[in-house]
């Protein structure tokens, strides 16, 4: 209850702090492509000459970022988790340390596997093991989607650390979910409607180990992203809905981190304790090396979930 009287109180400050920018959300969702990835310079320099920012911000304190509509692109929450929660998260993450370690990468093309290529990690100077990890109740894998194939549980939750993995996450997902439905509580009722279509899917296949783990996962989110010391290079989340909002949060010991946003001309402060709502697609976005130890969670919903169950 503390966290989430904290966080009401940093939400009511961003609200009242309305930045307006010279955007139109809605027509620059309509020019993406279908895989609009973030990392091709050449077509990013011509999204900028279309659609260039009037100007550069850099936010320090809670804000809501508008569009020239009136849309919000960003909720902008500086401190918003607590320091319980935050040591919630760093412990979580540090039981995920097997997985963590088997995720890195080492092939020669990085750009295209720059989520888990080992020149986008830096080592622990305290013991934490670096990577980065999807965590799931229900996924399609890669050049498996439907109708020919059926959702999965993935394997980082369907190992026999998958319960003890949803215990540790519980407070961090009510916290985020609570955001959520401030942020955009369409889509918080949207995914509550797909986490429940999912769960009779998986009772009418009988596939016993998704019913367990969707009981057992207390995001409204359907993904979250476990990242341990990672450079993230400006990008795009390409398998999200426009009208959605990632939540992306920060924690650990760590200092200087920004996040750049270039194609909206936004800059913010990304240190311990952060809360960052917005479009992963059509923001285009990336965070800094920093000195000392960060552990990031992207929280994200993928479409094709919500399109198997027929929720918009």
């Amino acid at each position: 209850m503390l966290g989430c009287s904290h966080l009401a109180r940093i939400l009511a400050d961003a609200y009242l702090n309305p930045v307006t920018i010279n955007f139109d959300m809605t027509r620059y969702s309509e020019v993406l492509q279908k895989q609009e990835r973030g990392v091709n310079p050449g077509r990013e320099e011509f999204l900028l000459t279309q659609y260039p920012p009037d100007r550069e911000i850099i936010l320090e304190r809670p804000a809501v970022v508008l569009d020239k509509f009136g849309l919000i692109v960003l909720w902008y929450l500086p401190r918003a988790i607590d320091a319980a929660i935050q040591n919630d998260m760093l412990s979580a993450t540090m039981m995920m340390s097997g997985p963590l370690g088997k995720s890195i990468t080492r092939g020669t093309s990085p750009k295209d596997t720059w989520r888990t290529h080992k020149s986008n990690f830096q080592i622990s100077e305290h013991g934490l093991t670096s990577g980065c990890i999807n965590l799931s109740p229900g996924w399609f894998l890669q050049g498996h989607p439907a109708p020919q194939f059926q959702p999965e549980v993935l394997a980082t939750l369907k190992s026999d650390d998958g319960a003890a993995y949803c215990r540790v996450m519980c407070r961090p997902a009510a916290l985020v979910a609570a955001a959520l439905r401030v942020m955009h509580s369409g889509l918080y009722w949207s995914s509550l409607t797909t986490q429940l279509g999912l769960g009779v899917w998986a009772d009418t296949h009988q596939t016993q180990i998704m019913g367990t783990r969707l009981r057992e996962w207390a995001s409204v989110f359907t993904v979250v992203a476990v990242m341990c010391n990672r450079y993230t290079p400006l990008h795009r989340d390409a398998l999200s809905h426009a009208q959605w909002f990632d939540i992306m949060t920060s924690v650990s010991g760590y200092t200087l981190a920004r996040m750049k946003m270039p194609n909206i001309g936004i800059e913010i402060a990304y240190n311990a304790g952060v809360m960052a709502g917005a479009s992963g697609r059509i923001v285009r976005h990336g965070v800094n090396w920093v000195n000392g130890d960060r552990v990031g969670w992207v929280w994200y919903m993928r479409d094709d979930i919500h399109e198997f169950v027929d929720v918009p």
